[in-house]
């Protein structure tokens, strides 16, 4: 069963992979994990990855507090899972902001409810975001569209043992109940897909 957040992301992938000067920030090596199937769509991009160290693999290594490329450099931005990890996602966010062109786009994912997954030595885990809290951050974009990770059922199933090796089991069964209860008009949620163009 595909949710409705993999359709989100897949279509907005697809988006970002047509743009010309694209940065993956907190991607490490290249293409890994969930972005690997996509890898032949980026052909025809300036894809490059960003991280905090040199044993990530990037192909750019800095502070995303203060990005290392002029205003306006990129035409696309992907940041997975990497506001909670930073100090202060304000200003990492507003860094973003200054290196994307007018119309250029962004996807980003953020978690709500969901369970600590800090790096020891790496990097600490240290915000949680709500719909108030994705409001703040793309404020002044000229469009944003937001997808949940699901509701209340979605965000409970990520706090079962072993779940990273039960999703596909967890996330049709949760989907199911969070459809049913209609969860997903609610707050609560596992986290944020967000698309956006400046």
């Amino acid at each position: 069963m595909r949710m409705p957040w993999d359709a989100f992301v897949d279509s907005h992938i697809r988006e970002l992979a047509r743009k010309r000067d694209v940065l993956d920030v907190g991607g490490g090596e290249r293409f890994q994990k969930w972005l690997a199937p996509y890898r032949d769509l980026f052909a025809g991009s300036n894809y490059r990855t960003f991280d905090t160290d040199k044993v990530s693999g990037a192909d750019i290594v800095g502070d995303i507090h203060h990005l290392p490329m002029p205003e306006h450099s990129l035409d696309g931005i992907i940041c997975q899972s990497v506001l909670e990890h930073v100090h202060d996602p304000l200003r990492a966010m507003a860094e973003l902001k200054r290196v994307l062109r007018p119309g250029g786009a962004m996807l980003l994912y953020v978690p709500s409810i969901y369970p600590y997954h800090a790096r020891k030595g790496a990097y600490g885990d240290y915000w949680r975001f709500f719909d108030d809290t994705i409001a703040l951050l793309f404020e002044g974009f000229a469009e944003v569209a937001v997808c949940k990770r699901g509701g209340y059922f979605t965000a409970l199933s990520f706090f079962v043992p072993f779940q990273h090796k039960m999703r596909f089991v967890l996330d049709p069964l949760a989907y199911v109940l969070d459809t049913l209860l209609g969860t997903v008009r609610r707050t609560t949620t596992a986290g944020y897909y967000v698309y956006a163009i400046k």
